[in-house]
């Protein structure tokens, strides 16, 4: 299937899945009010860690070592050996003991949406494995329709339940999606193969603990906010945060489609530049959509949600700029990830994560949440300093990184403008930014001939 098809089906799936959740926003949160909303959030932030937990970074460890492997489906079966053999233990204990889990969370939120929420992460970690495969299969289409189901039916089954039941009845409806999303995914469920792959293993749970630590810096700093400022004031920060990440899963179907193929481009000369200049085209369309963000965010988010939320109109162009500069890191720390071990990005995300901790515990408290977030840019600049220099050690590559500069000026530059309401620079400046994307396009058409060089 031709590169820009796969994308563009990735696109389209992804995008529409995300839309179905923020579109039911102003009917959840006219249900839920400021206190339920933190509570879900608090749960929501839950199944990110234990996520990570149970899946032992296990599918980034697929995308690195199956191109390589003799017998895939052999790989593919241990993965999912690993991953049943963790969530089984970790969901179990969890449930167990949740009687006594549940009332140490913030909030607390309800005792059988904390139970409900553990069997989800259980069955999402366990449904991974399939989806992977579809992705190393390029199999688009089939990935993209079943995540549009599960949507689809986790948005029915909110819109029936949550009037009656609050947070219990979005925690039910996402454990009954996984399950049929589990049922869809039966074809293409790998053989289990009852061993452990030692490479596989090692190389996930190096990346497990940079996970963890990642988490720290941006995720556990919503328990944060609601331990010293209370459940109420997580509600507009996690909106907030939520329209930013939704915006920056647009770079996810490009993500979906490159991460896989990424470590093929290391053999020639060639072939590492034309790495380092998707590479550089990537951290620029995550500035341009930070770009929109800024633009858009405050006025679309004053428009949207009730006056109660509005404080997320104020957050929305700093979380933005935040999670460019993490996008960026994703994107520049191909070398960190070429070796097996994987330690650099471990040390790496622990020295983030240390400050990130200092900010928890010492900078929040005595101020308030836009501190927090001016903070947490600062870290993840330092991060994408540290992570390039770290990637360019081992793998060195020729990235135009005075395209990305400029680049990186005008977003500040934009963020500046929105700020201090500067209507006419703003969309000036935005227009500059849009232009100095596309300028290696014209005529050379430079991006493009790349992206055709590495179809499939």
């Amino acid at each position: 299937m031709k590169t820009l098809k796969v994308v563009a089906i990735y696109g389209i799936g992804l995008v529409f899945c995300k839309l179905v959740g923020l579109a039911l926003q102003p009917y959840v949160t006219s249900h839920l009010g400021l206190e339920n909303y933190g509570k879900l959030d608090v749960l929501l932030v839950l199944t990110t860690l234990l996520s990570l937990l149970i899946s032992l970074g296990v599918i980034d460890g697929l995308y690195r070592f199956c191109h390589d492997e003799s017998q895939p489906d052999r790989l593919l079966g241990q993965a999912l050996w690993q991953v049943s053999l963790c969530g089984f233990i970790l969901t179990g204990l969890l449930l167990f003991f949740s009687p006594q889990l549940q009332p140490l969370l913030p909030g607390p939120p309800p005792l059988f949406a904390f139970n409900c929420f553990l069997l989800t992460i259980f069955f999402n970690a366990m449904n991974a494995i399939p989806l992977a495969k579809l992705r190393i299969d390029n199999n688009a289409k089939r990935f993209v329709t079943i995540q549009i189901i599960i949507a689809l039916v986790q948005a029915g089954l909110i819109l029936y339940l949550v009037r009656s039941w609050d947070v219990n009845g979005i925690a039910m409806a996402g454990l009954i999606a996984q399950i049929i999303g589990s049922l869809l995914l039966y074809p293409q469920w790998p053989k289990p193969n009852f061993s452990i792959n030692k490479t596989l293993l090692k190389y996930g749970v190096v990346l497990t603990i940079s996970g963890l630590l990642g988490f720290i810096s941006l995720g556990a700093e919503r328990w944060a906010i609601a331990h010293y400022l209370g459940v109420d004031a997580v509600s507009p920060y996690a909106i907030a945060m939520q329209w930013g990440v939704a915006a920056s899963l647009l770079i996810e179907p490009f993500s979906l489609w490159w991460f896989p193929k990424r470590f093929r481009l290391v053999n020639t000369e060639e072939q590492k530049q034309q790495l380092a200049n998707i590479t550089i085209l990537a951290c620029q369309l995550c500035i341009l959509i930070a770009a929109a963000v800024i633009l858009f965010g405050p006025t679309f988010l004053r428009f949207w949600l009730e006056p109660t939320f509005h404080y997320s109109s104020i957050l929305i162009p700093f979380i933005a700029l935040w999670l460019m500069l993490k996008g960026c890191c994703t994107f520049l720390n191909v070398g960190c990830y070429y070796h097996e071990h994987g330690k650099g990005i471990l040390m790496i995300n622990s020295l983030s994560t240390l400050l990130s901790l200092f900010v928890f515990i010492y900078i929040l408290p005595m101020f308030d949440i836009l501190v927090l977030v001016y903070c947490g840019i600062g870290i993840q600049a330092l991060r994408l300093v540290i992570f390039y220099l770290y990637s360019q050690h081992h793998l060195p590559l020729s990235y135009p990184l005075p395209s990305l500069f400029l680049s990186l000026a005008l977003i500040t530059l934009i963020c500046f403008c929105q700020q201090y309401q500067f209507t006419f620079l703003l969309f000036l400046l935005t227009a500059l930014l849009c232009i100095q994307v596309y300028w290696p396009w014209r005529h050379y058409c430079h991006y493009r001939n790349l992206l055709r060089g590495i179809q499939t």
